[in-house]
């Protein structure tokens, strides 16, 4: 079974949807009308609630502290839903008294809510720093920056970045998007996406990655946003394009998973970019020229999220070339699931048996996965672009291209043989020794360049 590829800015056949800059009531109906379209696959949210390959690092491992929070999540939603059923049935109450029953509910949410978020300092958690830590490979060079989604406390932001640490072979910094209960989280994820909300580890991440791209050592800014994480860093790229200089913000590297956010803004970093882009679907690779150079959404099919979020945004086109909508490469692996770990990395970037390392690519993985590459249009980047921004400028000389395809990429005659024969291998007419060669998802991808400690080829 493929997965299912978008090359950035992309479009389909849906409903043109009101531009994120709109009148916050609209945005809000329009939300909460798209809450209910997709409402059937909340499930999915937790389903399925198993297996667990990473152990007591998956969200719904049979763990005591894991099902201590699951039990503190169900209270908390017990608590949340009576209060809002009851808010109508109170307002016969004298004013203060009924003010006083609204505030004070919240007031108890939040210490209650504090069992699950203990305390993180503003700088960040911290990845777990052990035996096997210190033996991986050093990259000073780069900086890397997690923030969660919904109803993660702080037992959970740590299992997060422990296992993106454990992926990728770097320590990790986690911002921690403290939850205050699912009903209460839900509630937040519509105000900010309708009113550009933004809570303070909005502003901690900001400050997070802003820091980090002034440190001169650092050549490298990589964030890894998830779920409701995603709509928060949509605004802080918001944020950066409005005040980072363009040759500091094009070190930012982002990457998404199940991304509820309404929009995501990568504009050209200059107007002979644009019109080079607008005039020619298939453009070199020095052509593109957006202020962050890569940005990545991996979601599953049926989650609840990831369809009211990256994959209802990513089948419109905007109307107009001048508006961004939502930028990023799109990887849709086809099944269920919106927890972090168990249902994301688990599944897209697996561990071996000791949680150490990913393992090799096996057949049925996703990473091994035919990608089924939506319609391509000259609104949106091409395949071969896709293929060409995984893999660096360098592509063209190395012997991976050689092993995929007929000829060597050295003796094509011209730019336009080699885009045509990229563009041939992407929809599956290329031929290698007799056989159908077809792009895979570990082609495109660049996050999977980085596992086990590993650089991408590709420079820009």
């Amino acid at each position: 079974m493929p997965a299912i590829f978008f090359g950035s800015q992309i479009g389909g056949e849906t409903l043109q949807p009101l531009s994120y800059t709109g009148l916050p009531w609209k945005l809000l109906i329009q939300d909460i009308l798209l809450f209910l379209r997709w409402c059937y696959y909340l499930p999915n949210i937790v389903i399925p609630l198993w297996p667990w390959p990473s152990g007591s690092l998956d969200e719904l491992y049979p763990s005591f502290t894991n099902l201590y929070i699951i039990f503190l999540h169900l209270i908390a939603f017990v608590a949340q839903a009576a209060w809002i059923v009851s808010l109508p049935f109170f307002l016969y109450l004298p004013f203060p008294l009924y003010v006083a029953y609204f505030v004070g509910f919240l007031i108890s949410n939040e210490l209650f809510c504090k069992l699950l978020n203990g305390h993180i300092p503003s700088e960040g958690l911290r990845s777990t720093v052990d035996y096997f830590s210190e033996t991986w490979e050093k990259h000073e060079d780069e900086y890397w920056i997690f923030l969660n989604g919904v109803a993660v406390g702080q037992h959970w932001l740590q299992a997060n970045i422990d296992r993106i640490s454990r992926t990728f072979h770097r320590p990790v910094v986690g911002v921690h998007n403290k939850t205050s209960g699912i009903i209460f989280d839900t509630i937040q994820c519509l105000v900010q996406r309708s009113f550009l909300y933004a809570t303070q580890d909005v502003r901690d991440c900001y400050v997070l990655i802003k820091r980090a791209i002034y440190q001169p050592s650092v050549k490298k800014v990589i964030v890894i946003l998830h779920s409701q994480g995603s709509i928060e860093g949509g605004m802080i790229v918001d944020w950066l394009l409005n005040e980072v200089p363009q040759n500091l913000l094009s070190q930012v590297e982002i990457y998404t998973f199940g991304n509820a956010a309404n929009h995501f803004n990568n504009p050209y970093r200059d107007e002979d970019s644009l019109i080079a882009a607008s005039s020619d679907p298939k453009p070199s690779l020095h052509k593109i020229n957006r202020a962050i150079a890569h940005i990545e959404h991996y979601a599953n099919s049926t989650d609840f999220v990831s369809r009211w979020g990256v994959l209802n945004f990513t089948q419109t086109m905007p109307k107009d070339r001048f508006e961004n909508r939502f930028m990023g490469r799109v990887f849709e692996r086809r099944g269920k699931g919106h927890q972090f770990n168990q249902h994301y990395l688990d599944h897209m970037f697996p561990l071996d048996p000791t949680c150490r390392f990913v393992r090799e690519v096996r057949k049925g993985d996703f990473m091994d996965m035919n990608i089924d590459v939506v319609k391509e249009s000259s609104e949106r980047e091409s395949t071969a672009q896709s293929l060409l921004a995984t893999k660096g400028n360098k592509a063209l000389d190395e012997a991976w291209l050689e092993n995929l395809s007929p000829a060597s990429a050295t003796t094509y005659k011209d730019e336009g043989q080699f885009w045509r024969h990229t563009e041939n291998w992407a929809d599956g007419s290329g031929v290698t020794n007799g056989e159908n060669s077809v792009l895979k998802v570990k082609d495109v991808s660049r996050l999977w360049a980085y596992r086990n400690g590993k650089v991408p080829t590709g420079g820009v």
